[in-house]
């Protein structure tokens, strides 16, 4: 029987990883050697799986960590997690051990080792009946990443949490990714106004007008839209359009509360 894993505990933010153990004929991914060879790593998450009779030393292992990682110990965690992954790195706790190595990274600050562990987990694993939490662990790093992440960085945990949404609507984790996903979506329509805005400062009203359309189709019910319809009447008067304009500003008048 399975427990499933703790959520990241800045699950209002965001977060990734990539490790995890190949195939037998492929090597084993350089940012989990890099771990084994440190003999030191974070730990991983609040889960229990069943191991086949005979497995005594692995779910050992793994139990341990678990209980570890409950009482928050996550570098102890991390050390047993390690040890399984090395003494058994073809076992059936290979890719629940690694998202708990994973998630133990985000607990002690390291999202981006986090990201790399879960991303590997997303490519190599297609059919784990944990993609749900690999995508949604992935996510949570990506957004955790400091300083801060880029723009890609942005737009791949928003493709990550649309990607848990629409294919695992049953996950536990599916309306803590639509909500999440909400706060990305409106970050990432004002990082497009405040690059229609720089357009629009270098003269160039076109270059705006089409950003703008942009956030108003792909981000409707964002905070941006009203900014971006302030910006494309000021175009649009530029541009001469000054029927356009009257009708946009009609628009942004409807669409702003009185």
């Amino acid at each position: 029987m399975t427990r499933l894993l703790p959520e990241p505990f800045f699950c209002r933010e965001i977060q990734t990883g990539m490790i995890t153990c190949r195939s037998a004929s492929r090597f084993v991914s350089v940012a989990l050697l890099a771990l084994l060879a440190a003999g030191c790593t974070p730990v991983g998450k609040n889960l229990r799986s069943a191991l086949p009779e005979g497995a005594s030393r692995e779910r050992a292992l793994y139990d341990e960590s678990m209980e570890l990682i409950q009482s928050r110990q996550h570098e102890a965690a991390a050390n047993r997690l390690v040890e399984l992954l090395r003494t058994d790195p073809q076992g059936e706790l290979r890719i629940e051990a690694t998202l708990a190595l994973a998630y133990s990274q985000l607990q002690l600050d390291r999202p981006k080792e986090a990201a790399q562990i879960a991303a590997q987990v997303i490519e190599e694993n297609a059919e784990t009946e944990r993609m749900d939490y690999a995508l949604y662990l992935h996510a949570n790093a990506l957004l955790a990443l400091s300083p801060a992440p880029s723009a890609a960085q942005v737009r791949q945990a928003a493709e990550d949490l649309e990607r848990l949404r629409q294919r695992y609507p049953d996950s536990q984790y599916a309306e803590r990714a639509k909500e999440t996903l909400a706060k990305v979506e409106e970050r990432l329509a004002d990082n497009e106004l405040q690059a229609a805005r720089l357009q629009w400062q270098r003269n160039q009203p076109v270059a705006a007008l089409n950003r703008c359309r942009y956030i108003i189709e792909r981000y409707p019910d964002s905070a941006a839209v009203s900014g971006a319809l302030e910006l494309m009447i000021s175009a649009y008067r530029q541009l001469g359009l000054n029927e356009l304009a009257d009708s946009t500003r009609a628009i942004r008048k409807g669409s702003v509360p009185p």
